[in-house]
């Protein structure tokens, strides 16, 4: 395993903080599932448009439709 240093905006730092507090895991993990995240796509040899390309509207229309017709929660507001 490799440690990585990284300076960060004092916001964001907390907001990876309360973040890790509400998925119960560690700040590490959470950083390490991001940073794999955002590492997969060139590693997978595909763009945002081609994976964007692969995809199905009807697939997309079936899975938000399960979204329920509520207002956001507070402070997630546009």
């Amino acid at each position: 395993m490799t440690t990585l240093r990284a300076a960060i905006p004092n916001d964001l730092h907390e907001a990876v903080l309360a973040q890790a507090e509400r998925e119960h895991i560690s700040v590490g993990a959470l950083v390490s599932r991001t940073l794999r995240a955002a590492v997969a796509l060139p590693l997978l040899g595909l763009s945002v448009q081609e994976r964007a390309a692969r995809g199905n509207w009807e697939d997309f229309d079936r899975i938000m439709a399960r979204v329920p017709d509520a207002p956001p929660v507070p402070r997630d507001e546009r």
